[in-house]
């Protein structure tokens, strides 16, 4: 999460606790009654536990008087994720093993078309993260070719009904909050046609790391690995995807649920300690 999210998240926070005591409106939307959220209850104290597990959805946890709460997805109007970093663990959890195959599936088969394709900037790769969201470009794949648009509102959401599942999407970039009314007034129902009215589209945002440039995000989980043909006779240095793509494939992988976990600085030790192939990391 960057600074600036956090700074709006906070600030969401410090608005809606500036309200303790105040009543929301007796006129609530339909939708927020639906989710047991009581009209006239009192507002008690407003939570930011966004950071506080990556399992969490709810951004901002507001406490009301003999009612549900608000569970708050914090977005920026120009957000491009819905899902970030998915890790096996947590794919298969909210997913299950048999999307998990599905998703090894097509992204092993884009690193080994775009391995091949002329016009990829030749970054080398050793595999590749997932993120959920709006991208462009190149790296992104069509969300139904591996879920459905139902999935949409789990990633945005969370599963299950505890405090880290969301219940209502606040799009924002100030976070400022003035009144019980104008909270209620901007928060918006957390369903599939309002996430893609706000985003534009959704898809699976393909993230092959470069080691060479990228630091923190080498130790994220990996769905495909490439995999030499064999181990070469000396240490080798490669900095180019041309070399890399000589020596080997990419391959489906299997959930790694324990550690170590399945990363890019896995896969860069196993390649230099076991096939003498080198490639250079930036220094984190």
């Amino acid at each position: 999460m960057t600074k600036d999210y956090d700074r709006v998240e906070q600030n969401v926070a410090l608005s809606i606790n500036k309200l303790k005591g105040s009543s929301l409106p007796n006129n609530l939307p339909q939708w927020l009654v639906n989710l047991g959220v009581r009209p006239g209850a009192i507002i008690l104290k407003a939570e930011d536990i966004g950071a506080s597990s990556p399992d969490n959805k709810t951004d901002i946890l507001v406490t009301l008087k003999n009612s549900e709460p608000l569970k708050i997805s914090v977005k920026k109007p120009n957000a491009d994720y819905y899902g970030n970093w998915y890790g096996h663990i947590k794919m298969v959890n909210v997913f299950g093993k048999q999307i998990f195959d599905k998703l090894t599936v097509a992204i092993t088969q884009w690193a080994n078309n775009i391995k091949d394709d002329p016009t990829w900037d030749k970054k080398p790769f050793v595999g590749v993260s997932v993120n959920f969201g709006k991208r462009s470009g190149k790296t992104k794949l069509g969300f139904n070719e591996v879920f459905s648009n139902e999935d949409i509102l789990t990633i945005a959401k969370g599963k299950g009904n505890g405090t880290n599942t969301a219940n209502t999407l606040l799009i924002t970039d100030h976070g400022a909050i003035d009144s019980a009314d104008e909270l209620i007034s901007s928060l918006e129902e957390l369903t599939v046609k309002n996430i893609l009215n706000e985003i534009g589209e959704f898809d699976i945002a393909v993230r092959p790391i470069n080691p060479m440039t990228e630091g923190s995000n080498r130790g994220k989980n990996i769905y495909t690995r490439f995999v030499p043909y064999k181990k070469l006779d000396v240490p080798t240095t490669i900095t180019t995807m041309s070399e890399l793509t000589k020596l080997g494939t990419y391959k489906t992988v299997s959930p790694v649920l324990s550690r170590p976990m399945l990363t890019h600085n896995f896969v860069l030790d196993d390649l230099e300690k076991n096939y003498n192939i080198i490639i250079p990391r930036k220094s984190k």
